[in-house]
């Protein structure tokens, strides 16, 4: 006769066997409110691309108001909090969104292109239908919130948030070394890891490097090729722009007399420009043509450095009246009434 003790405990423990089996197999249940689907459903509509409409923002909002954007939707969407399937995925174009919107150098970008500033050849191929003649503009540096550092989602809120647990009003999200796995996008499964520490690198064996790529190789013989093939182009196109005239100098609009007389007119913008006299005295008609295209490229080269310095001085003005905690209204109308005729005169020409 089966002993009726001994049966009942191996009940009991096939019973949590399989509690835990589908614990870990992710069959939980996973609750979310309303509001969270309904965060998540909108999102998930929007392009990829469509950052500030996945923040519900304005074009012309402050950098507070994407930061105050960000901290509502990563919250509401975060897969700690919210059950939703698709919860992660939504989390995950927030923090796109705020990667590019926090950033001042990438945000500019998205807004002078509407592409991912990320993207390289989106950037150039939106460049070169948009601008004729973007080759001539200077390119930018870094310094942005994030810059080429990459993160993932869940690290980028973790800075945002301050480190890696979550307390106060914000607290309940950590609790410890917690992985999502996704296993799209590609071949293999890619592990993520949010809350608890950073996961270590992989180990080596002792001794072992990492072998060089051919472009580590390459870049690291840069210097030296610049040394030695430098001087070389630098002899060959000296001699050839030798026998070329530099361009004259020229003023634009308005005449500068004595020296700047010489009235001309550009084929394409139809703005005047005045040159002197001297400088073109020998110039054929076939010259004079070729230089009144030039002329157009002098002209956006000077309006595009202006606007610049013009882009930078309006933005240095509104950081100075976000403030830390409270925006001044006095200085934020100051800011948004700063004039930039360099840009304005670049919007009107085209390019």
């Amino acid at each position: 006769m089966p002993d009726a003790s001994a049966s009942g405990a191996s009940a009991a423990q096939s019973d949590a066997a399989r509690n835990r089996r589908e614990h870990n197999q992710g069959n939980q249940e996973r609750k979310y409110t309303v509001e969270q689907k309904a965060a998540v459903l909108r999102i998930r509509r929007c392009q990829p691309t469509a950052f500030y409409e996945i923040l519900e923002l304005q074009k012309s909002c402050s950098d507070g108001e994407v930061k105050k954007a960000y901290r509502k939707l990563s919250l509401l969407t975060h897969p700690d909090k919210n059950g939703h399937e698709h919860a992660d995925e939504a989390f995950k174009m927030v923090a796109r969104a705020f990667s590019v919107l926090g950033d001042k150098e990438k945000r500019d970008k998205f807004d002078r292109f509407g592409t991912d500033p990320d993207s390289r050849f989106a950037n150039a191929q939106a460049q070169a239908q948009q601008n004729p003649f973007a080759g001539f503009a200077r390119r930018g540096g870094g310094g942005g919130g994030f810059g080429e550092e990459e993160i993932s989602p869940e690290e980028m809120f973790a800075r945002f948030f301050g480190g890696g647990g979550f307390g106060g009003p914000f607290g309940g999200f950590d609790g410890g070394p917690q992985f999502v796995f996704n296993f799209g996008g590609g071949p293999g499964v890619r592990v993520h890891q949010f809350g608890g520490a950073r996961p270590r690198a992989r180990p080596r064996n002792p001794g072992q490097e990492e072998p060089a790529s051919i472009w580590t190789t390459i870049f690291g013989l840069l210097p030296i090729l610049l040394l030695v093939v430098w001087p070389i182009l630098s002899s060959i196109f000296s001699g050839i722009s030798s026998s070329t005239p530099a361009t004259p100098s020229m003023v634009f609009d308005e005449p500068h007399p004595p020296l700047y007389t010489m009235e001309r007119t550009m084929p394409h913008f139809k703005v005047r420009y005045y040159l002197n006299p001297v400088d073109v005295h020998s110039y054929t008609p076939a010259k004079l043509a070729s230089l009144d295209k030039r002329a157009e490229v002098v002209l956006v080269q000077q309006l595009r450095i202006k606007c610049e310095n013009e882009v930078s001085h309006k933005q240095q003005l509104r950081n100075a009246a976000q403030g830390w905690f409270f925006q001044d209204p006095d200085k934020m109308e100051v800011a948004k009434a700063f004039d930039m005729p360099a840009c304005n005169r670049l919007n009107s020409l085209g390019v």
